[in-house]
């Protein structure tokens, strides 16, 4: 699941009370939802307009942050909301983890 909402780019688009939007890549998706999460992520995600200026209707795309190796693994932070409770525990161990994913 990749949470929309937490990733735009424009901070005024976030109204309080405004349907959250939601990627869900089980069923159907592309080679992306196999990139794994890091909490020191080489990949970040930006909102990418086509056919339409609807930000609900945006595609998402992963540019390199930094130059990245040849065999490389490629990751991105997936910014879950952390929730009440154990959730389930971030094996990546940077020094900027969260601890947790969700």
């Amino acid at each position: 699941m990749f949470n929309v909402g937490s990733q735009i780019n424009d901070m005024s688009l976030l109204i309080e009370g405004q349907a959250r939007y939601f990627i869900d890549a089980s069923k159907y998706g592309n080679i992306s939802r196999f990139i794994n999460h890091s909490c020191s992520p080489n990949l970040v995600n930006h909102q990418v307009l086509v056919d339409s200026m609807d930000c609900h209707r945006a595609h998402i795309g992963l540019y390199a942050s930094q130059d990245i190796s040849v065999g490389e693994e490629l990751t991105f932070d997936y910014r879950y909301e952390l929730l009440p409770g154990q959730g389930y525990p971030c094996q990546y161990g940077a020094s900027t983890c969260r601890g947790r994913l969700y």
